[in-house]
């Protein structure tokens, strides 16, 4: 009988044989894979963010730049072919330097001209850099020609994506320079090295790398631990994308270690602070126009599209009386700076009652209530805010006489009906605008007041009856406008926006008293060379009431008037005024003018004349 050996020792299992080793390596592989594959998503995200960014913020500086060129001064130097030395070249050189300097560029910023596609070359027209360079070709990398030909094609700003050359790697901007015709004629080329920041993502990556090799020589054994560890800053970053999603671009991380997940931090931290940067572009934009406009024109893919509609809303004009002299005289820094701070109170005013500022006309103030945003009661909006704008006014004149600053006065005009709103202009420049018959009747309502006056028109009226008090209505014959026109003078308003003009202070009392004054009748600017002679009845230092030998004013004229004293033998200055009212004492016209502009001396000689005579009124 044949006896069977029992088994031998099974052979040693090689290490790549073992389960634990295969388990380990297994987990050490899947660890290094998804370590890599995560850095590889940063990478690639950090590296589109830098080109969207830097090309955005290239964009904008190309835009702004061309903007400050003036075409006409370009096309001089463009004509020159070279000459550096002519006034043209050295403004437009100039403007360019500010720019460089102002965004830190390290970079010359060229305007080029004449490009030859097929050569890739370009002809510098102006330079930030070394005027020489003026005239000579410049070369065009192949990354640019293509966007650089389609800018001088249709006018329109580009950037390019990254690329390389022989100097390094770059991002470029450019932004045509258009003549009358709206052709382009040249473009303003912006360069920007990225080396720095490609280093920055080089060093992500080669970190990533590094720390995917040791992750995975350590993830066998320190895996679970790792996890726990790691876990804590992913939750955090991972509550903190969900804010920013929800639009809360305050959040930060906090950067507790330098391996991946730092690296993971710092790069969040640094996407939202771009994410922070575009916000402030927005709110610049909104400085523009009205927060409300800008919130409709970006929030909407449509928003800037050019075409409008039709709506009822209500248009207030308003107008600074006395200003423009003061302009005249006062230092520049004084007459901006009152200036701002009465548009500023305006704006407030304005927006805090859901209008919206739709341009500043020097002084002047054109608003509109129910467009873009609707309102149903924007009639009640706009009659509100012009009271309070007129109350606002006497506050900031109250610290004008304090400061021995002239008092100002404002006429405002409030109309509703449709207009049409929407977006007008070109694809280079467009504008939110409301245009129609209503808002030309606004105009017409705030050239018709005198300083202290809201005047309304029968539309507004109607809608604000129940809340309203005013006096009225005056019919007036208006330019334009085909037969008489209801007019009421706005004194209050009830409802959530309750207030009312203050009643007439002492400057609106007049005194009895008769001194020589002549009037000449203005025709829009110009002022008639006729002069009609008179006598006051009754003065004070708001306005008049005299009588006009051999001649018809018409209340709503505008005149100038000499006022003569017979004690002092003092004649005013030019005095401004706007005929009333014009009634008959018996057989005698007297006619109602109220001031518009007196300067400050004729204003003291004035309160001179009347309180002398209130004073002998008074002892006798």
């Amino acid at each position: 009988m044949e006896t069977v050996a029992p088994p031998g020792p099974l052979p040693a299992l090689r290490p790549w044989q073992r389960l634990s080793v295969r388990l380990a390596a297994l987990f050490a592989l899947a660890t290094l894979v998804a370590v890599g594959v995560v850095g590889a998503v940063i990478y690639e995200r950090q590296k589109r963010e830098l080109e969207d960014t830097v090309g955005t913020q290239l964009l904008n500086i190309a835009r702004v730049g061309m903007l400050m060129i003036d075409p006409a001064l370009h096309a001089e130097v463009q004509a020159g072919r070279g000459v550096t030395d002519s006034d043209a070249y050295r403004k437009i050189s100039k403007a360019l330097a500010a720019i460089q300097q102002e965004v830190v560029l390290a970079t010359p910023l060229h305007t080029l001209a004449d490009y030859d596609r097929a050569k890739r070359e370009a002809r510098i027209v102006v330079t930030s850099g070394e005027p020489r360079l003026a005239g000579t070709r410049y070369p065009i990398a192949p990354a640019v020609a293509e966007p650089l030909a389609w800018s001088f094609e249709d006018g329109v700003a580009r950037y390019t994506r990254l690329y390389r050359n022989d100097s390094g790697a770059w991002i470029t901007a450019v932004a045509p320079i258009v003549d009358s015709t709206g052709k382009a004629m040249s473009v303003l080329n912006v360069d920007y090295p990225v080396d720095v920041f490609l280093d920055r993502l080089n060093e992500l990556r080669s970190t990533v790398i590094e720390a995917s090799l040791a992750g995975a020589l350590g993830a066998s054994i320190l895996g679970l631990i790792l996890a726990r560890r790691l876990s804590r800053p992913v939750v955090s970053l991972t509550g903190a994308a969900g804010r920013v999603a929800a639009g809360d671009l305050t959040q930060s991380v906090a950067v507790r270690s330098s391996d991946e997940i730092g690296r993971l931090t710092r790069a969040f931290n640094e996407m939202v602070e771009g994410l922070r940067q575009r916000e402030r572009i927005r709110n610049a934009f909104g400085r523009y126009v009205s927060p409300e406009v800008a919130q409709t024109l970006l929030a909407s893919p449509d928003g800037l599209r050019l075409g409008g509609e039709k709506r009822d809303v209500t248009i207030l004009m308003s107008d600074l009386r006395g200003y423009t002299r003061f302009a005249e005289q006062g230092q520049p820094d004084e007459v901006m700076a009152i200036l701002n701070d009465y548009l500023g109170r305006m704006a407030d005013i304005v927006i805090a009652h859901g209008g919206t500022i739709n341009e500043f006309i020097g002084d002047a103030i054109f608003a509109v209530f129910g467009a873009p945003i609707a309102h149903p009661d924007h009639a009640e909006r706009a009659a509100a805010t012009a009271l309070a704008m007129q109350r606002a006014l006497s506050e900031i004149n109250v610290g004008h006489v304090a400061r021995g600053l002239p008092r100002f006065e404002m006429g405002i005009g409030v109309n509703t009906g449709e207009a049409v709103v929407g977006n007008i202009g070109s694809e280079q420049r467009t504008k939110y605008a409301v245009v129609g018959s209503a808002v030309n009747l606004a105009g017409r309502l705030e050239g018709a007041t005198v300083g202290g006056q809201v005047f309304i028109s029968a539309g507004t009226y109607e809608r604000i009856r129940d809340l309203a008090e005013v006096t009225g209505p005056v019919e007036l014959q208006m330019k334009g406008v085909a037969g008489a026109v209801a007019v009421y003078e706005l004194r209050g308003i009830g409802g959530r926006f309750a207030q009312r003009l203050s009643a007439s202070d002492e400057e609106d009392r007049q005194v009895d008293i008769a001194i020589p004054v002549e009037c000449s009748v203005l025709d829009g600017k110009v002022v008639s060379d006729v002069r009609i002679g008179g006598v006051t009845c009754r003065l004070g230092l708001t306005g008049l009431e005299a009588t006009f030998a051999g001649a018809a004013l018409a209340p709503l004229q505008n005149v100038r008037l000499t006022l003569s004293d017979p004690e002092s033998r003092e004649t005013s200055g030019d005095v401004y005024g706007k005929v009333v009212a014009a009634r008959a004492d018996g057989s005698v016209p007297i006619v109602t003018i109220r001031f518009t502009s007196v300067d400050a001396r004729d204003r003291a000689r004035l309160e001179a004349l009347v309180h002398h005579r209130k004073a002998a009124s008074g002892r006798s």
